[in-house]
């Protein structure tokens, strides 16, 4: 019996931790969904999914550049976000954020949908922001947003309507037409599947026109894909993300 303990110590020394996870292969930050209250009546207690990265779990420094990720209508934050997005954060050093909107069909008739962050939903962001601050004890230093189809809407209205609040934004597949009348000091990665819907290819060619006749940092692609998302599409989010961090 003694020498297979011995055998286990000596093990334990030999590996890099024994029993850990690879913090290479395996997200190691903190976790967890928490809620706030706002006034619209079909997301009176709207939740919201975090991660803070492990370096932020070990106390190396308390100030992250955010990354707000939005999913497709009605999506829960916590299922938007992958393993790969929670390594991407523990290696760049970024908290996420990811409000789990619910869509409502009067809403929508009326323009007050979550889509139309300058009704309600963006201020919900920034409440939402301010909630994970005081709860966690981080502070943001920066703001990038990633969204998804109804979330890629969001996504790039929110630019348009606080730009001075945003670093850089990844939309995918935005149903609805943004527009740009001016320059604003937001960089863009749009994108949309080739096999997608005439609208959202509408979309996407007119919001890509647009940014680039105002000299808008705007990367364009279209990927080999119908709606639904890629991994590749999100991998080269990400990438996108932390070249302008």
């Amino acid at each position: 019996m003694r020498w297979i303990v011995v055998y286990l110590l000596i093990m334990c020394l030999i590996l890099p931790a024994c029993g850990a996870s690879d913090p290479t292969t395996n997200p190691n930050g903190n976790e967890g969904i928490a809620s706030i209250r706002t006034n619209n009546y079909a997301n009176q207690q709207l939740d919201y999914f975090y991660y803070i990265p492990s370096t932020a779990t070990e106390g190396q420094k308390n100030s992250y550049p955010l990354l707000a990720m939005i999913p497709g209508l009605s999506g829960r934050g916590e299922s938007f976000v992958s393993k790969e997005t929670k390594l991407f954060a523990d290696t760049k050093g970024f908290v996420i954020i990811a409000p789990s909107f619910v869509w409502d069909e009067e809403n929508w008739n009326s323009n007050q949908s979550y889509q139309y962050p300058s009704v309600w939903s963006g201020d919900a962001l920034l409440k939402i922001i301010d909630h994970f601050e005081k709860q966690n004890d981080v502070s943001v230093s920066s703001l990038y947003l990633l969204g998804y189809s109804a979330g890629a809407q969001f996504a790039l209205r929110f630019c348009v309507w606080k730009p001075e609040l945003c670093t850089a934004c990844a939309a995918h597949g935005s149903g609805g037409s943004v527009f740009l009348r001016e320059y604003i000091d937001v960089a863009f990665f749009v994108t949309v599947g080739k096999k997608d819907q005439d609208f959202r290819i509408s979309n996407y060619n007119s919001f890509c026109s647009s940014a680039k006749s105002l000299g808008i940092d705007v990367e364009c692609r279209q990927y080999d894909a119908g709606h639904g998302r890629t991994t590749e599409q999100m991998q080269d989010s990400l990438n996108f993300i932390a070249r302008h961090s």
